[in-house]
């Protein structure tokens, strides 16, 4: 009977996941809009609302949400969800979080950055919030999809710092141990979205290699940012596969012409498009799992221009745009490129040679990341180009222009010419209306050639034979749709 007993109970199951690093201050769900957060986030937290991969805006703990005036939103929240440690989510829970973010000590976070125009917030009743806005903006449900909720009462009590180590949400998995190199999450019984495991190892790899090596010797079945499509064989014979992840952003050379400098020119910039075989380059090194791109957003954000076509790869074009431009010998140039991101060494060295053919010498020079973010914040830049992230963290093309024109505080391009007409979209309380106008300030970046737009950011998630099923959506995993083999 004893055997029987034991039998009956059902084993645990358990996944890996295996990545480069622990996102810094993941446990804060306040502390960044960078998707490198978000598989570790997506475990524990859950936003407001959702944006997909397809540029679609799904309910999340918001289940509805409209306009009652201009300035005002009223959002729905749903009923019945529970914090792992058993607090309710209501609407002072959510109002909670966004006074935070209001405050003095809020408002270094990255969140309340992209929240700022939340002028005023009340609580309806339990499960309905009205936030009131400093300006109309019809966008204001995507933005929400940036606001993670702590458990309130669990960030009042233990502060900033020692939530984003003991961290508290309506998520599917709930932190049980956490070291330097892993994290052990476990299923919250309490979570809304149900899960078909009952815990999960997050195991720190930064090499690779290592990683890969986890997934062959099965120590690890699921591991973002870890192969390339030369590995894509690799996992097809462990029985495994790979999944392509767009992510709301587009990968570039982005020109500096707020210096004396060739690229000042329009023309040289679209003789320097001309000359870069962008397909070749999808296809080679992405084996064709993303699309070239033609304006600073990807395709399906809200507001891309779909009527564009990208400047055909004309080396012979790309020439007499530089001889008419001054330059029948090219130039030379520098390119600051971020070290450690995935890709971006063969990606901008197939640039360079691209370049070389018509002439232009451009130097590839790695610099660490965080003096990247100091040239970005801070500083500004020294050279011609740099491969800063075309990026929004809520699939909308007009967000990225708040750094990349003449708005942002050490501008690297600045089209005075093209301000005004960002200034209108920005300012627009008619949706559709604003969609037109950020449509027409994607033709004018193509037209401009104000960047050469290489592809649409793509990043591979190696899974091993035991995941069944996967979803996920700019890095945000679906863990309620993981189905695993046994």
């Amino acid at each position: 009977m004893a055997a029987l007993a034991a039998a009956s109970v059902r084993a645990e199951v358990k996944i890996s996941m295996a990545a480069a690093t622990f996102a810094e201050a993941w446990g804060n769900p306040f502390a960044s809009t960078s998707v490198t957060r978000l598989p570790l986030q997506s475990a524990v937290f859950d936003p407001l609302t959702l944006v997909t991969a397809d540029g679609n805006l799904l309910p999340w703990l918001a289940i509805g949400w409209g306009q009652t005036a201009p300035n005002q939103w009223r959002i729905e929240l749903r009923p019945g969800v529970v914090f792992s440690n058993g607090e309710l989510l209501n609407a002072t829970a959510v109002a909670s979080a966004l006074a935070y973010l209001a405050s003095p000590e809020g408002r270094r976070e990255a969140v309340s950055r992209e929240l700022a125009d939340i002028a005023a917030l009340r609580p309806l009743d339990a499960m309905t919030l009205e936030i009131e806005t400093a300006k109309p903006d019809p966008l204001l449900p995507y933005l929400l999809s940036l606001l993670a909720v702590p458990a309130p009462a669990a960030w009042a009590k233990l502060g900033r710092d020692a939530f984003a180590r003991q961290p508290v949400g309506t998520g599917p998995l709930k932190l049980a141990e956490l070291s330097p190199s892993r994290a052990r999450l476990v299923k919250s019984g309490s979570s809304w979205r149900k899960i078909g495991f009952d815990a999960m190892d997050y195991l720190v790899l930064p090499d690779p290699a290592a990683r890969r090596a986890a997934l062959a010797s099965g120590q690890a079945d699921i591991a973002p940012t870890t192969v390339t499509p030369e590995y894509f064989s690799d996992i097809a014979a462990l029985g495994g596969r790979v999944v392509a992840d767009r992510l709301p952003a587009v990968v570039g050379v982005v020109f500096n012409t707020e210096i004396e400098s060739p690229v000042r020119d329009p023309k040289v910039r679209r003789a320097l498009t001309h000359a870069v075989n962008r397909q070749g380059l999808v296809d080679g090194l992405f084996a064709g799992e993303t699309t070239v791109a033609n304006q600073p957003a990807p395709h399906g954000s809200f507001g891309f221009n779909a009527a564009l076509t990208s400047l055909p790869f004309d080396p012979d074009l790309a020439r007499r745009l530089l001889a008419e431009a001054g330059y029948p010998n090219g130039f030379a140039l520098t390119l600051e490129v971020p070290m450690g991101a995935a890709m971006f060494p063969e990606v901008f060295q197939q640039v360079a040679s691209d370049l070389a053919r018509v002439g232009v010498k451009m130097e590839v020079r790695g610099i660490p990341q965080q003096i990247l973010f100091q040239q970005i914040q801070s500083t500004g830049f020294k050279v011609e180009a740099a491969a800063i992230p075309i990026f929004s963290p809520v699939n909308n093309a007009l967000h990225p222009m708040r750094q990349h024109s003449c708005l942002w505080h050490k501008p690297w391009f600045c089209d005075r010419a093209a301000q005004a007409q960002i200034d209108a979209a920005f300012a627009e309380p008619d949706l559709e209306r604003r969609r037109t106008l950020t449509e027409n300030i994607m033709a004018r970046a193509h037209d401009s050639a104000q960047a050469i737009y290489l592809y649409d950011t793509v990043s591979f998630v190696a899974l091993g034979p035991r995941i069944a099923r996967f979803r996920v959506d700019f890095s945000f995993i679906r863990y309620e749709d993981i189905r695993v083999r046994e």
